[in-house]
């Protein structure tokens, strides 16, 4: 299930914005997250997109430590403990995931930098 989690992460991040209009998931409510469970979310899902960006080769992601396999395994942690805690379908957290994916890449690649420091920070202190 965790891989089937991450997967759909990182598949949504090399979708086009364009072709994330809308997830074809139920719609249901999502939980209101903890400010540590959005933190961990947010750097989860961009600990995904560095990751891609590495095994692209790409210049800017190159500069953080390798995310494969800590960055994919905080996210999981991350997405499991979302699922047990707010008692969560697979549809919902993808869907959690989905949403801060978008958000993450309408930020734009300045302000996800500048929270890296901090989601670096939070992945030492995770033991990952």
């Amino acid at each position: 299930m965790t891989k089937l989690l991450l997967a759909a992460g990182l598949a949504l991040a090399s979708l086009p914005l364009a072709a994330q209009d809308a997830p074809a998931t139920a719609e249901a409510a999502l939980p209101t997250l903890t400010l540590e469970q959005r933190s961990s979310l947010r750097c989860g899902v961009a600990f995904g997109l560095i990751a891609k960006g590495q095994a692209e080769g790409d210049a800017r992601a190159a500069a953080y430590p390798a995310m494969e396999p800590r960055g994919r395994e905080f996210f999981v942690r991350t997405m499991a403990g979302l699922m047990d805690d707010h008692d969560l379908t697979r549809e919902q957290a993808n869907k959690l995931a989905f949403e801060t994916t978008v958000t993450l890449m309408n930020e734009g690649l300045e302000a996800r930098e500048a929270m890296m420091p901090n989601c670096l920070l939070l992945l030492e202190a995770s033991g990952v």
